[in-house]
């Protein structure tokens, strides 16, 4: 079936599309978002930019007989993952359990999946990716627990995902920790990103997936209203100084790399898988990983087979 076949026919599940970034290095895959909006309040989100009321999470109608109809279409084994723009486990999962029941779904049909999330609440559903091809992506920007109250006041705290990594590990499901974004000023000292890699090598992840903040002019805004005194030193790296590329404001270049040989340097110091994310550097990651994180779930499906 052709893509543009299968765009057309299909509810909620959608073709990965890397909102038209030459720098994306994803492999082919579709998304999931079982909720509209997420609660986790993050101040560099970029989905907020383009989901009315985005910080009011609410499930999707109709999402569970939707998924159905679409699993039926999609090509056998294909990569699903959960989620590219609302987080999987915002705080309404906790209640509603609407992204368990979809994983069940998924993995029942024997489709390969990829969870994104910077919530702890994944380990309650590891029962469910152990009995598939499956692989975790944890986002943790910060190890200190007052600065991510600020910079991302509704999600779980670092300690809690550090300790999600450890589980997930520890039970054999691959996880990726996503240093993700590396905001100038703010958790970008070499000191800060050492602590989150050596942590998270620790408690068993595989890789260390990173990108520099791109800024949009609401999560620009959101964050100089918090931190005032770096508000407008941001400001002037990324409308004076960086560069335009399709709708986000890049950092300068050898700024960007800069802090991608960094977090590269500190990732092969503690023996882990390195790549980063949509910033033109892809001769950087480790051979043969994908930034997604992706690839675990198939080499696990792989040894499974054996």
């Amino acid at each position: 079936m052709s893509p543009r076949i299968l765009r057309q026919g299909l509810r909620v599940v959608r073709l990965f599309d890397p909102w038209g970034s030459p720098y994306c290095t994803c492999p082919l895959k579709f998304t999931l978002n079982p909720y509209t909006g997420c609660g986790h309040g993050c101040l560099y989100c970029y989905a907020r930019s383009y989901i009315r009321g985005f910080s009011r999470p609410r499930p999707k109608a109709r999402l569970l007989r939707d998924l159905l109809h679409d699993l039926r279409l999609l090509p056998k084994g294909a990569l699903i993952e959960l989620s590219a723009s609302s987080d999987p486990y915002t705080p309404p999962e906790a209640v509603l359990g609407l992204t368990r029941k979809a994983l069940r779904y998924i993995a029942s049909r024997g489709f390969r999946i990829l969870v994104v999330t910077k919530s702890d609440l994944v380990v309650r559903d590891a029962d469910i990716l152990l009995r598939a091809e499956a692989s975790v992506a944890i986002t943790i920007t910060t190890l200190d627990d007052s600065l991510a109250r600020k910079l991302e006041p509704g999600a779980p705290s670092p300690t809690a995902r550090v300790e999600a990594v450890e589980k997930l590990s520890r039970l054999g499901i691959p996880v990726t920790v996503r240093l993700d974004p590396i905001i100038p000023y703010v958790n970008d000292s070499k000191e800060s990103i050492e602590e989150v890699v050596a942590r998270v090598a620790e408690a068993g992840a595989l890789q260390i997936t990173t990108s520099t903040y791109k800024a949009r002019p609401d999560s620009l805004r959101m964050l100089s209203e918090v931190f005032p005194d770096e508000g407008a030193k941001l400001r002037e790296l990324y409308i004076g100084k960086g560069v335009k590329t399709h709708g986000y404001y890049y950092l300068p270049p050898e700024l960007r790399l800069h802090y991608i040989l960094m977090v590269r340097e500190t990732a092969f110091k503690y023996g882990l898988a390195f790549a980063s994310c949509r910033e033109g550097f892809k001769f950087l990651n480790t051979p043969g990983i994908h930034c997604d994180g992706s690839l675990y779930a198939y080499l696990r499906g792989c040894e499974e087979r054996k």
